[in-house]
């Protein structure tokens, strides 16, 4: 197959004399959509080193994800609790796919449209731990799950969960939501203090029969945010 001489940012690098900092000369540097061509009739399996992948590109050591994977489980399981991974540490269906093979009941995403993305890749248990806010947000969340029976949508107010609650019904589908209680973080959610306030107009939103609301929605706070 002949290679274009289209240039990429390797390319560019490598023109520029920036070899000595540790990029092999003798690397081809494909752009994207050589590397995309060369997926589609199975070339991009073997014999293509790190240095001809384009930019950004996740590369990764399978026999460690695949030990690694098998260890959170094992470590999860015999501590009785069921894994739902968060997709921002690696935005790649694959490893998502590979998450849920390993017995995680389903995954956690940030964003709708990253939400759409894992489920056109096939993956069906998803919750969107971010509040939508925007009506077109709410409506792009609520057609996902007219789609897909496992979304979930996280909320953090009664005014919020009225608004999926509406678009559910508009979409003529039951909306599972989950709310977001800030744990200490103070990134998003409901505060401790204000939750059992809060938890009654949420729910009288979501008892309606558009809206289903199944559990309450904890995001783990990192060690530096105790000190």
């Amino acid at each position: 197959m002949k290679i274009s001489t289209s240039t990429s940012r390797r390319r560019f690098l490598l023109t520029a004399g920036t070899a000595t900092a540790g990029i092999p000369v003798l690397v081809n540097g494909y752009t994207t959509k050589e590397m995309q061509s060369y997926d589609r009739i199975g070339l991009s399996e073997t014999n293509i080193s790190k240095w001809d992948l384009d930019t950004p590109a996740l590369c990764l050591d399978l026999d460690i994800l695949k030990s690694n994977l098998a260890s959170m489980q094992r470590t999860v399981t015999a501590n009785g609790i069921t894994s739902r991974p968060h997709t921002k540490t690696h935005k790649c269906p694959p490893i998502a796919r590979m998450q849920l093979e390993h017995g995680s009941v389903g995954i956690c995403v940030a964003k709708v449209s990253e939400a759409e993305s894992m489920f056109e890749h096939g993956i069906q248990q998803i919750l969107c731990t971010t509040t939508n806010v925007t009506p077109v947000k709410i409506s792009r969340a609520m057609n996902l799950r007219k789609w897909c029976s496992g979304f979930i949508q996280a909320t953090d107010s009664a005014a919020n969960a009225q608004l999926l609650s509406e678009a559910a019904s508009a979409s003529g589908i039951i909306a599972d939501v989950v709310i977001d209680v800030d744990p200490g973080g103070h990134r998003t959610g409901i505060t401790p203090r204000a939750t059992c306030t809060a938890i009654g107009p949420i729910g009288r939103q979501t008892s309606r029969p558009s809206t289903s609301w199944s559990a309450l929605l904890r995001r783990r706070i990192p060690a530096r945010d105790w000190i």
